[in-house]
This record gives structure tokens, C-alpha cells and sequence, in this order.
């Protein structure tokens, strides 16, 4: 890494969320690697001789990889809240990249990094907000034209309270009266050993998600230059284009780590707003995803993160 900072990652190798963000940032910013096997197919190949770590991470463990780091990275979780504590000790400076629902009082780096700004006043500091970066060079641009085909990623099913809004999707098919085509794809029966491989060449992107912050198929969907169809709600509603949004109301809460907010949706609605952009020129908001997918790309974020990781070293 420039500058002569030694960069450690804590992180998976499985096609999670997790796991896409671990490759991707290996791919970038050149780091010493731990992956967590957590039950899931794994691709270990895709790291520079990466330790592998079954499910649980011992104290040892985290001695041993952290001896030869000046940062480390988690994503999420750090598998051991004892990690920050344990790096502290030897030196080490630490970052969370953090998702607010899953953040634990007990997890207490040196920085604190959100990638969204879901609830960024209830984060602790020190932080900062910073997307995490788009590889535009295997998600490259395509102008859509016409809105034709929509297309839902569903993931692997398993998160609580249908966070994805599949399930509201499927009920809103029996509503729509336009000749939209509707293609949900899922890894709950076939991983995909390359993320980028399950983006179908559809032209809208359709997600009524009903919790979380970052969403890494919204960003995937953006980089493709698809126009952007999802929930009304905090953070995404800052910067897509208003009339695309399906509205919402906010009735239920419930906790994983964090308490928050659910997004109530009718089906009903998600219906009328795909039968409104049925075959409609769409081209301004596959320029619009592109232009923020730029944004967020590597290449002009990658100069931040290395900026923000020198700054942590010498200041923190």
C-alpha cells in the first residue's frame, strides 16, 4: 500500500455481501488476509495467501495475524469483539467498516467507517462517511432505453423480516397490468462464484428493501446503468431520482444488534409504480445511476480510503 502502511483484513471469501466487499477491497489495497469460513462454499483462491479461520477466531489467532499490520480492516463484525481491544495493545490501529444494525456496544475500534449515512448520528466516533468503492471494470456502463424488463436480486433468503422485500414483490405481480417482465434471481439454490455474473441485461433494477443502509446490488445495478426503482426511505432516498421511489410508511421496529425501523410497503403500490415506467424512456436515469456509480467507483475513492487509513496511523 503507498505510503508503507501495512494493511490487515478480517473478512470472508464466501459471495456474501461480506465476501464481495473482502475481494473487492484485497483487489484494491494490497493486504495481509484472515478469512472466516462461516459454512457458506468459500473461494480462498480469489486472496494472496490468505489464513483461514473456522467459524470462531481465538484470541491467539488474532496475536498471530495482527503482529506484522499497522491497520486493520473488519467489515461488520470482527468475529471476536476482543479484536480492537488485542490490536490496541500491540499497536495496531483498527477501522470498522460498519453496518448500524449489526453494531454491537462492545465493538470499539480506533475509527469507525460508514459506508452509508443510515443513522450516522448514532454512530460512535471517531468516523467518517465513505461508500465503499464500485468495480466498474467488471460492471461496466450500458445506457437502458426502454423499461422492460425488471429485475429483483433476492440474495440468499436469509435475512430477517424479508429486508430484500421479495416476498412483497411476488404479491405486487398479481396487481401489475403492463407487460412488464419481472425476472427475480436468487442464490438460495445457486451460487454465483462471480457476483457481477448474476446481473441479468435488464433495464430497471426493482427493490421495495425494507431495512439496512448500504445495499451492494443497488450499487452493481447503478454501475450497469440501469434506472433505480426502490423504497422511499433513508439513505437511498438523498440521491435517487424522487419519482422512482414506492412509498412507504414506517409503523414496526425491531432489533438485531441496533434497534430500527421496517418499511411497511403495499404491493399494491409497487405494482402501480412498475405499470407508470412500463416502456417509458428511462434514458436520464440510467445516466443518473452511471453518474453516481462514478462517483463511488475505485478509482475516485481509492485515494480516499488510502488518504483516511494514513491519517487514522498518524493521528488517531
Amino acid at each position: 500500500m503507498p505510503g508503507d502502511i501495512r494493511v490487515g483484513i478480517i473478512g470472508r471469501a464466501d459471495n456474501t455481501g461480506l465476501g464481495v466487499e473482502t475481494w473487492e477491497f484485497c483487489r484494491h489495497i494490497e493486504s495481509k488476509v484472515l478469512i472466516m469460513d462461516m459454512g457458506y462454499q468459500i473461494y480462498p483462491e480469489r486472496f494472496k495467501a490468505p489464513i483461514i479461520v473456522k467459524e470462531y477466531l481465538e484470541e491467539d489467532q488474532v496475536r498471530s495475524f495482527l503482529k506484522d499490520i499497522d491497520l486493520l480492516f473488519t467489515i461488520e463484525t470482527p468475529y471476536n469483539p476482543k479484536v480492537y481491544e488485542i490490536a490496541r495493545k500491540m499497536g495496531v490501529k483498527s477501522v470498522l467498516r460498519v453496518n448500524y444494525e449489526w453494531l454491537r456496544d462492545d465493538y470499539r475500534p480506533d475509527f469507525y467507517l460508514a459506508p452509508s449515512l443510515f443513522h450516522y448520528s448514532n454512530i460512535p466516533g471517531p468516523k467518517a462517511y465513505l461508500p465503499f468503492p464500485i468495480n466498474r471494470d467488471v460492471l461496466p456502463f450500458k445506457l437502458r432505453k426502454k423499461a422492460k424488463k425488471f429485475l429483483h436480486i433476492a440474495g440468499n433468503m436469509k435475512a430477517a423480516y424479508d429486508r430484500n422485500g421479495t416476498q412483497l414483490l411476488i404479491e405486487a405481480q398479481k396487481y401489475i397490468r403492463s407487460e412488464a417482465e419481472i425476472i427475480i434471481k436468487s442464490q438460495k439454490d445457486h451460487d454465483f462464484e462471480n457476483y457481477w455474473e448474476i446481473w441479468e441485461d435488464a433495464d430497471v433494477y426493482v427493490s421495495p428493501r425494507r431495512y439496512a443502509g448500504q445495499s451492494l446490488p443497488l450499487n452493481e445495478a447503478m454501475s450497469r446503468g440501469m434506472a433505480i426503482m426502490m423504497t422511499d426511505m433513508e439513505p437511498q432516498n438523498r440521491f435517487l431520482p424522487k419519482e422512482l421511489l414506492i412509498p412507504t410508511k414506517f409503523k414496526t421496529k425491531f432489533k438485531i444488534n441496533k434497534e430500527i425501523e421496517i418499511a411497511d410497503i403495499d404491493p399494491r403500490d409497487i405494482a402501480r409504480k412498475i405499470d407508470e415506467i412500463y416502456n417509458q424512456d428511462i434514458s436520464k436515469y440510467s445516466k443518473i445511476s452511471n453518474h453516481i456509480a462514478e462517483e463511488w467507483s475505485w478509482k475516485k475513492l481509492k485515494p480516499e480510503y488510502i488518504k483516511l487509513f494514513k491519517k487514522i496511523c498518524l493521528y488517531q
